[in-house]
């Protein structure tokens, strides 16, 4: 009889937790699904944010000091995605020769720019993927694995 009861009690825990859910997304799903996607202007405090935190693990790829020259960097709730050119400060281009990508470069197997995923920790930002010299559309995968929404890479 004991086991009954607690099968049933069990049950009902599972029923409730299960409805708790299905409440949580109905609140969360409009709020996820009206979010937006925000283009950080030149200049700004989120634009600095993410590009600092990109800054050191390219750094570390290619060496030395750099900047960006920004194509692309849009941010959707906790997700920010970078589409980049590093070169160095004051506008030198990367000498991709001097790098451990020359082979590579030299057999024109890849470009100059550095494509990155980032989430929002805390008040920062950590890498979560950082492709450099891509040569194919590398987010779709990122779609996939991270169930990310299209609206974070591209317009269409």
């Amino acid at each position: 009889m004991a086991s009954a009861a607690h099968a049933t009690a069990c049950m009902t825990r599972r029923r409730a937790i299960a409805a708790q859910l299905v409440l949580a997304s109905a609140v969360l799903w409009p709020w996820i699904a009206r979010a937006e996607v925000v283009l950080p202007a030149p200049g700004s405090a989120l634009r600095k944010q993410v590009l600092d935190a990109l800054r050191p693990a390219v750094m570390h790829e290619i060496g030395g000091e750099i900047e960006f020259v920004v194509n692309e960097l849009r941010v959707l709730a906790q997700w920010a995605y970078v589409n980049a050119r590093p070169q160095r400060p004051g506008g030198q281009p990367i000498d991709w020769r001097a790098t451990k990508y020359r082979r590579d470069w030299e057999q024109d197997m890849m470009s100059d720019l550095v494509l990155a995923l980032l989430r929002r920790q805390g008040e920062g930002w950590q890498v979560i993927k950082c492709v450099i010299g891509p040569t194919d559309v590398v987010w779709e995968d990122w779609i996939r694995s991270y169930n990310l929404p299209r609206a974070l890479f591209t317009n269409q």
